[in-house]
């Protein structure tokens, strides 16, 4: 009797649902500004960081330098600032506007991101500090979750998990970015 090869279960699970995801796969272009203020290898690694987050949803992001083109239809714009100007928290480290619907930004605090973690966790934490705000944007809300990458106030706990690998969207955040491309924004 010829022995069958049989994938195992786990592997099995893994490609149904990268299926899954692919399948419902979206597209969103971020536009980077003022990236002279960040350090290239960690913004390079940060947005590894940050696709990695999204790409578990089924959200595929492309990089841009600039903004969107004046007829070039709909962008996210992160603008990276050395400084935070005094009107934010000290522990603040970027804001968006997801109610202002003339235009879409971010405005990251490099300075902040950069010096609240040890260096080498510093690209973790600025990818997750992008996904956050960019999660922001795609809700259309300023409200937080419990845990994860929407988490109002990350604890050490937080960023131990993030030196491990990427928090993750909860359910409820999946499905309100979801909304962005279905028409429910």
């Amino acid at each position: 009797m010829k022995k069958q090869k049989r994938t195992p279960w786990a592997l099995g699970a893994v490609l149904i649902l990268a299926g899954g995801v692919a399948a419902k796969g979206e597209d969103l272009t971020v536009y980077l500004q003022n990236t002279a203020t960040a350090e290239f290898m960690t913004l390079v690694a940060a947005k590894g960081v940050t696709a990695k987050i999204f790409r578990g949803i089924g959200v595929r992001i492309h990089w841009e330098l600039g903004g969107p083109a004046k007829t070039g239809g709909a962008g996210i714009v992160i603008q990276f600032d050395s400084n935070a100007p005094s009107r934010f928290r000290p522990d603040a480290f970027a804001y968006a506007t997801p109610f202002d619907y003339t235009r879409t930004c971010i405005h990251i605090f490099y300075d902040r991101v950069l010096g609240s973690v040890p260096r080498k966790l510093a690209p973790e934490l600025l990818g997750h500090v992008m996904a956050h705000e960019i999660g922001h944007l795609l809700e259309r809300t300023d409200g937080h979750s419990e845990t994860g990458v929407m988490k109002a106030h990350w604890t050490t706990g937080d960023y131990d998990l993030m030196s491990m690998g990427p928090l993750s969207f909860t359910a409820g955040d999946v499905s309100a970015i979801r909304g962005y491309w279905s028409g429910s924004r």
